[in-house]
């Protein structure tokens, strides 16, 4: 059986993956990292599991692009 403790990473280990995440800093306005939260947890995954997924393409996000 795994428990929350189980699936946590440590230092210098990978949770999911064959590499270690490392930090990094997105500048985002308020309602931004409002928004942000409300999309992942409508995927139940942390803020950082969630830009993972999608810079992995594993969540799709829109293709087009939009011209101003």
């Amino acid at each position: 059986m795994n428990t929350d403790k189980e699936k946590r990473s440590r230092r210098g280990q990978g949770q999911y993956y064959a590499e270690p995440k490392k930090p990094t800093m997105v500048g985002l306005t308020p309602t931004g990292v409002e928004k942000l939260d409300e999309l992942a947890a409508e995927f139940q995954l942390s803020r950082s599991e969630f830009i993972e997924q999608i810079a992995r393409r594993l969540i799709p996000v829109g293709t087009s692009v939009i011209s101003q």
